[in-house]
């Protein structure tokens, strides 16, 4: 056969696996994918978010977009881009059979945050804060390199994978970009660039109050140049766009998935009180700690009563913790990571008492009642409103404040979580279709 065997046998084993594969598709009514359905199942889908820190809010939006698009696009690549990539690949890990952990967006932001600082004269050094640098120059900076990768060369195979191997940008909800956090809020700019380069970018839920007035400008233009812009409480969507022309309200991303598989089994052993208290946002914890015992004393809280208490942010909880404990109750710990692995221990006929914003808006959609404690004003008060106009009917109460309300009842239509998830499915369509088919 000379030297031309090998590849004429090759040829002839393919042509009749083809065959074979063609009478089988046939026979079973499949249609195999269009050279164009090859083409856009090799490009991937890039997501920013800030998984890792760990948070937990953060990290179950993270998992439920992950999980959403396991379901409606499992053959097509995710990129997930935030700042901690090495924790969230782990906290990300088995949940989409294609999927990459990068920071490459989330660092340049940092690095450039930091050369521009440096760049200022020293005089100006000493009156700017890192954190006053605007974010539209910090997104400046970032654009810069994802044009040309020598002006963040160590980024460079980050940057290819999103400038050569991305079909879409979408930077996912929650509350982790504000002023205050300028190179987050500078990620904005990876959506416009996006959309400048031919690739529709959606922003969905996100939290962005307190903005100060040279960052609403910046956060409303990019609202304007994008495929989709949406806010998840009424004070940033209006704070960007005041005419509601450019950017829409909509529920909190968690909903995506209408809450599937987010909580415990409904006969899980669960306590009947619980709190989820936070002392990294307040002046005086020790105060936050005496009012959360006022309280439970209030709602005449048994001594000795287990008390269930939920962790965020991983030894946020130990001063609660304590407290707890040195006032006669016994204290459970649900540990973030098992709130993840396991499931959120809400369950109907429970009373809560939370500082943070996903157990307020988790436990109320479960149909449990409760009390807020709104910590660092126009940040944590903009949050627990947005709960309130999602469902939740619980009570306010405040540090120091002597009268302790009872608490409020919960959602009073659980299942409207179908009709979020539908509503923020149908926001990202243009970049994933309608689940069913594109």
């Amino acid at each position: 056969m000379g030297g031309t065997g090998i590849p004429l046998w090759s040829n002839a084993k393919r042509t009749f696996w083809n065959g074979v594969t063609r009478m089988y598709n046939r026979h079973n009514g499949i249609t195999p994918p269009s050279a164009d359905e090859i083409a856009r199942r090799a490009r991937a889908h890039y997501l920013i978010g800030e998984a890792g820190f760990p948070n937990y809010g953060d990290e179950i939006i993270a998992r439920e977009w992950v999980k959403y698009l396991a379901q409606v696009d499992p053959e097509v690549p995710v990129i997930f881009d935030c700042l901690c990539a090495g924790p969230a690949a782990a906290i990300l890990h088995g949940l989409h059979p294609k999927l990459t952990v990068v920071d490459t967006v989330a660092q340049l932001c940092m690095t450039d945050r930091e050369r521009l600082w440096h760049a200022l004269p020293e005089a100006d050094r000493a009156s700017t804060a890192i954190e006053d640098i605007p974010a539209e120059t910090i997104g400046a900076e970032l654009c810069k390199a994802l044009d040309d990768e020598g002006y963040g060369a160590r980024y460079a195979a980050g940057i290819r994978l999103l400038t050569k191997k991305t079909q879409d940008l979408h930077i996912i909800g929650g509350g982790y970009m504000r002023s205050v956090w300028n190179a987050n809020l500078a990620r904005l700019s990876a959506a416009l660039w996006a959309q400048l380069h031919h690739m529709p970018a959606v922003v969905s839920g996100v939290g962005l109050e307190p903005l100060n007035a040279a960052d609403r400008v910046y956060a409303a233009d990019i609202a304007k140049q994008i495929t989709a812009f949406s806010c998840r409480d009424i004070p940033s969507r209006d704070a960007i766009d005041p005419g509601h022309t450019s950017a829409t309200l909509a529920p909190d991303d968690c909903f995506v998935n209408a809450l599937d598989g987010i909580y415990l089994p409904d006969d899980a052993p669960l306590p009947r009180t619980m709190v989820c208290m936070q002392t990294d946002l307040v002046d005086d914890p020790d105060a936050l700690l005496r009012h959360m015992v006022n309280v439970l004393e209030a709602w005449h809280v048994p001594q000795g009563e287990r008390i269930g208490v939920v962790e965020c942010i991983p030894y946020d909880s130990q001063n609660a913790m304590q407290a707890l404990g040195e006032h006669g109750w016994e204290p459970w710990l649900y540990p973030m990571q098992d709130l993840l692995e396991r499931g959120f221990p809400a369950q109907a006929g429970q009373r809560w008492l939370s500082t943070r914003y996903h157990p307020h808006l988790l436990a109320a959609a479960k149909g449990c009642s409760g009390t807020f404690i709104a910590v660092q004003p126009g940040y944590y008060d903009v949050k627990h409103n947005a709960v309130l106009r999602m469902g939740s009917r619980w009570t306010q109460t405040c540090i120091g404040q002597p009268d302790i309300p009872q608490p409020g009842p919960g959602f009073a239509d659980p299942s409207v979580r179908f009709m979020y998830r539908d509503q923020i499915r149908k926001q990202v369509a243009p970049l994933y279709g309608m689940p069913g088919g594109r």
